[in-house]
Order: structure tokens, then sequence, then C-alpha cells
């Protein structure tokens, strides 16, 4: 055991960002010094970033303002002050400087610079505390755990002893690490249809820019999916003089983001999750109780917040309705923002029946309403459906393609409509089964390093987020941050629910280099 503990963090994406940003913070108001030696791996040519928020097209907003977005959720305003410190340097980039207040939603490529300072200011602070990171521009294809006594070497410079790992990339390097933090993400948008290969067929929309340039103004496209992702590819395809239609099976699109219509007093309704959660078997019908107690006391209720979903409106209609009244969108959206905190306590109180039965009738809607999207870009779908350039289908039921070029797709009502592309928008996944042959992940499940969750992503230990062995037990060293814990932890995509893993990581993550430098004494 040498005296210097190895951290391999997989993926310098936004996640692996929140956990530099986390350890620095977490030494910084500490007097102990972090000699540690740190490996951030990711096949990219900017760490932080990732692919959610690389260099893109200027019309790909956030979906949060401005006073939302930080990786340190103790100062939501952070990426506000940093873009109005930054405002020099991202005029180089043409990122558009026309919004500046609290309720504004910047392009998610400012966001993307953003985070490749943190990053970089991450690593320094670091360094400073003692600590030497390195990137490795790399994916990672393997990682395997490695046991005391059998001789295997790397480049990383730690000890092989119990609970150490190592790394290989797909370049061929070799690395042995002591931890592992695992964020990576999300995995790639299912291929629900088989179309891959297809020509037309576009499989990955973002970069949005880059992907969707080939398609012609002339082409009927196909935008499969109708949540963020899909506004997002139909506002650029639009741009090009591209007419679109958006189809899913349910035919939900996200709820508008409303400006604060009252004050809420958060904390306040995060302890009464937080309590809820603390008596033990809770049901679905109680957290409903619980929020709709919440809304009735501004005034409305759950029933009247969630009718356009209940009643499942057509999609302008229900864009158009939400932009002219948004006072019942609003409150529900301050109520489900505040339970944040006690969302993994409460997923994890409810029984496995009621999880099913959640994410089986329930979890398309929450999620629009969890992640609503700009005004800006309501007003902008309404426009072009009024127009006639975009479309809303629901009821999407199977889409082939045509020996002769170009796709069928199929409607639950009987109808077929023939298109010359289909973009696949349907958003990310963390289903394991759904990882690629041959990935990192499917190779982590396969030879049994992580479990999977019956509700998606990794099995973890709440409290530490380490990976669950198949048998239950923590794996020592092997954390996992972002998405692929959201099956514990229930929703884990908002930067928010990120940053707060990410604290509780790098915690856990500084307190084993203390007990490694005890060991090595």
């Amino acid at each position: 055991m040498t005296s210097r503990p190895v951290i391999a963090v997989i993926g310098g994406g936004a996640a692996g960002t929140a956990f530099l940003a986390a350890c620095a913070r977490e030494l910084s108001a500490d007097s102990r010094e972090f000699a540690a030696d740190i490996h951030v791996f990711d096949p990219t040519d900017r760490f932080g970033p990732g692919v959610a928020y690389a260099r893109d097209t200027h019309a790909a907003l956030l979906n949060r303002p401005l006073s939302a977005m930080s990786v340190d959720y103790n100062d939501p305003g952070q990426f506000r002050r940093w873009l109005n410190r930054s405002a020099e340097q991202l005029r180089s980039t043409a990122i558009p400087l026309d919004w500046k207040a609290a309720s504004a939603f910047a392009p998610r490529a400012a966001f993307g610079h953003y985070l490749e300072g943190v990053f970089a200011g991450a690593c320094d602070d670091l360094e400073h505390l003692g600590a030497r990171v390195t990137t490795v521009r790399s994916s990672v294809t393997e990682i395997a755990e490695v046991t005391q006594g059998a001789g295997a070497t790397g480049t990383g410079g730690a000890a092989e002893g119990p609970d150490a790992y190592t790394i290989t990339t797909a370049d061929g390097m070799t690395f042995t690490a002591d931890s592992v933090i695992l964020a990576v993400g999300t995995l790639p948008p299912v291929d629900v249809f088989g179309l891959a290969g297809a020509p037309g067929f576009i499989a990955q929309p973002y970069p949005l820019a880059p992907s969707l340039a080939c398609v012609d103004p002339a082409d009927r496209v196909l935008v499969l999916g109708t949540g963020l992702t899909a506004v997002d590819s139909a506002l650029v395809l639009t741009e090009q003089g591209v007419g679109v239609t958006l189809a899913s099976r349910s035919g939900f699109v996200p709820d508008v983001r409303s400006s604060p219509v009252s004050r809420w007093d958060d904390p306040e309704h995060s302890f009464g999750g937080l309590e809820l959660a603390a008596r033990g078997a809770v049901t679905l019908r109680d957290i409903y109780a619980l929020i709709d107690s919440s809304l009735r006391e501004h005034g409305t209720s759950l029933r009247d917040a969630v009718r356009p979903y209940a009643e499942r409106w057509p999609a302008a209609e229900l864009l158009r309705s939400r932009l002219a009244d948004p006072g019942p969108a609003g409150l529900l959206q301050r109520c489900v923002t505040a339970l944040t905190p006690a969302y993994s306590a409460l997923w994890r109180a409810l029984p496995a029946g009621e999880q099913r039965a959640f994410l089986r009738r329930h979890h398309r809607a929450f999620a629009c309403l969890r992640n609503p999207m700009p005004p800006v870009n309501a007003r902008k779908l309404v426009a072009l459906a009024e127009a006639g350039d975009v479309s809303f289908r629901r009821g999407v039921t199977a889409v082939r393609r045509e020996p002769g070029g170009g796709f069928t797709a199929a409607f639950a009502d009987g109808s077929t409509e023939r298109y010359d592309r289909v973009v696949n928008a349907v958003g990310r996944t963390n289903d394991l089964t759904a990882a690629p042959e041959g990935s990192l992940l499917r190779d982590l499940a396969r030879r049994s390093l992580v479990a999977a969750h019956p509700a998606g992503g990794i099995q973890v230990e709440p409290e530490s987020n380490r990976a669950l062995r198949p048998d239950g037990t923590p794996r020592p060293g092997f954390h996992v941050v972002g998405d692929l814990a959201s099956g514990v932890h229930f929703h884990s995509s908002s930067m928010e629910y990120v940053a707060r893993q990410a604290a509780r990581v790098a915690r856990y993550s500084v307190d084993e280099h203390d007990r490694y430098a005890l060991q090595a004494v």
C-alpha cells in the first residue's frame, strides 16, 4: 500500500465535475491535506460539459432559470454570477447575452462553458490542497477488481490490495485505483423500433447542430418522443425550414415553466416529505395527499394542477392553457421542486409494488411536471403548431423502414404516415439491459461488479452511493454519481440532485482517504 491513494473518476461531464468541485469544497473547509492522485477519464476535448452541455446551437435552452443552476446546491446563484463575470469571454463564442434576469433561460452551451470553468477551477483547487489531478482523454472499457497478491500492475501508482481496481481504456492503457467514482451519466437513447443503421435514422440528436444539419427542408421528419429532447430537436429543425411531427406513446409534452407566483416555504414542505418518509411504509396516496394539502393552502388542488395530463389534452391546447394561466402549474412545480431533498427517502419508503405502479401509470406525467420547458419554447411551439409546421401525435405503435427508403409509422388509431427521416429523441435511459454490447456498463453488469436495480440504474447504498454487489453488500471504494443511481434515489436528472449526490460521495471519498492514510502509517 502506497502513501498516496488513487481515485479514478469515470466521466468528465456534469456529474464528474460536480464530484471534483464538492471534493475541493469539502477539503478547503478542513485542515486536512488530500495527498491523492485523481485520474479523470473521458473521451472528450473538453472536460466539464459532457454530451448534455456540449457546444451546440443557441436555440437549445436550459429548462431551469439561471437562479436554479449550479454544481453547488447550497449556492444556486453560482452560474448566474459566473455569467455576469464571463460576458466578455462568451461574446467570443457567439452565445447571445440578451438575458440577465434570474428567471431567464440560458443556452445549454453557456452552462457547458461554466462547467468547463468549474472543472478547471476544481482541479486547480485540489492541486493546492495536495492532490494530483490527471485527465485521460479516453473512454474506459473495463473495470476489474484486484485482490491482494494477484500480481496485477498498472500505471496509476496504487498498491494492489483488497478492494483495488484496474482501469482499462479503449486505447489500451491500464491504471490501478483504490476507489472508483462512476459518473458516466445515462445511457444513449433506446432504439425502440430497431431502426439503427437505416438511412435517414438519427440515433442520437445531441449535439443538435451537427446531428440535424443533414436534414433537407423538403424532408418529412418524424421526431420520436415528445419530451424536452424532442422539443429541442423540433425547434432546431423548424429553424432550418423543416416540417416536423412529434410522436410518442402518451403524447404528453413537458409542462411550461412558470415564474414564481407566490412565496413558498420550501424548508417546511421538504420537512413534511422527510417526516412522511420517516414513518416507514408510505403509499402513493400518502404522497399525493401531502402535495394536495400544500396546494390547497395556496388556492388550488392536485386535481386542478394535473388536469391537462389526467384528461390527456392535445399538446398545443395544453401549452396554450398553461401560457394563459400559469397559476396551478406554477404552484405544483414549486411544490414538487421543494420536495427534492425528500425524493430519495420517499421513494425508498414506497413498497416495490407502489414503485412499479408509479413508474407504469404516473411517471411520464410526473416527468413533464418536474422538468417543464421554458415559456419561450412553449410560445414557439404553439406558433409553429398554428402555422402547420409542427404537429403532435400520440399512440405511436411502430415505425418500420421501407425497402425503397424512408419510414412508415403506425398509430393506435389505425392510421399510418410516411416519413423521410426519423430523429430518435425518446430521451436517454438508465436501464442497464439496454447498455450497448461491449460497453463499460454492460461489462460491469456481466461480471457482477454492479447489480441492476429493478427501477433502473445500479443498486447503491443510499447513504454513500456505494455500488452494491449482487448479494446486497456494498462494494468498498466504488461509488456511483448521477442518473445511474436513480433506481434507489428516484429522480437524478436535475443538476441540483446530481450535485447533492456528488457532495455526499465527496464526503465519503475524503473519509476513505483518511482511513487509507492511517493504514499506510
